[in-house]
């Protein structure tokens, strides 16, 4: 899920949860291309869109 979605629902105070499921990630060579730094280009969507926007 992207992090602009959650932050955009709590500033609006709707309430949501969360429902566990089953799912098996692909490992770096299978095609996973996420590295450190999309950690913080996701952190600062979630500061953007909970206290700017």
């Amino acid at each position: 899920m992207k992090p602009k979605l959650p932050a955009k629902i709590l500033k609006q105070k709707v309430k949501f949860r969360e429902v566990p499921i089953s799912y098996k990630g692909r490992s770096f060579t299978e095609g996973k291309k996420i590295s450190w730094r999309d950690a913080f280009a996701a952190c600062w969507t979630l500061i953007k869109y909970r206290f700017v926007d």
